[in-house]
C-alpha cells in the first residue's frame, strides 16, 4: 500500500512540476503589445485648427465643420421656404365674362411661411396672362456642438440665427378651350 503512495505522490508532483512550468513558460513568451490609442492627433500639416479623424488619415478643421453645418442648414430652411412661396402662386379662376382675376394665398411648408399674389388679364378669347409675385420669410437658428470653446466665463458654443424676406415671381401664358 506504502508502495502505490508514494507512486501517487510522485506522478502528483511530475504533473503539479509540469503545470507550474508551463504556465511559467506562458507567462514568459512576449504577446503582441497594442498600441497606445491616440484619442486626439493633431494635423500641424495644414495649420492650426485641423485635427485627424479617429481611426483615419484624413484631416479636418473644426471651424470648416462647423460653416459646414451652420450652410447646410441654412439652404435647407431656403429650400423650404421656396416650395412655401410656389404654394402660394396659385391662379385665379377668370369666369365667362370677366377679363380681370386676381387671388391671394398663404402657404407653410417645413415651419416657412409666404404669402403670394396672383393676377390674371383676358387678351383676347381663351388667352390669359397670369403674373405673380409671392414673398417668404426665411428663418432659423442653428446651434452647433462640434466646436465648443472654453472661455473665462463659461463655454462658447458656436451658434447662428437668420431671418430674411425672400421674393419669387412669376408670369405666363393660359390658353383654356
Amino acid at each position: 500500500m506504502w508502495k502505490q503512495i508514494n507512486a501517487a505522490r510522485g506522478v502528483l508532483g511530475r504533473s503539479l512540476r509540469a503545470l507550474l512550468a508551463t504556465a511559467v513558460l506562458a507567462l514568459a513568451i512576449p504577446t503582441p503589445g497594442h498600441a497606445a490609442v491616440e484619442y486626439e492627433k493633431v494635423c500641424s500639416l495644414y495649420g492650426a485648427g485641423f485635427f485627424y479623424i479617429p481611426g483615419t488619415d484624413t484631416c479636418v478643421n473644426a471651424q470648416q465643420t462647423v460653416q459646414s453645418q451652420f450652410d447646410l442648414a441654412r439652404q435647407i430652411t431656403r429650400a423650404a421656404t421656396g416650395t412655401a412661396m410656389a404654394a402660394s402662386l396659385v391662379n385665379p379662376f377668370l369666369p365667362d365674362g370677366t377679363n380681370y382675376a386676381i387671388s391671394t394665398h398663404w402657404a407653410v411648408f417645413d415651419g416657412q411661411h409666404a404669402a403670394g399674389a396672383v393676377g390674371m388679364i383676358r387678351i383676347q378669347g381663351n388667352l390669359s396672362l397670369t403674373m405673380g409675385i409671392a414673398f417668404g420669410l426665411d428663418r432659423g437658428s442653428l446651434t452647433s456642438n462640434s466646436n465648443r470653446t472654453a472661455t473665462e466665463f463659461g463655454v462658447a458654443i458656436p451658434a447662428q440665427s437668420w431671418s430674411d424676406i425672400r421674393a419669387l415671381g412669376r408670369v405666363g401664358l393660359q390658353y383654356s378651350w
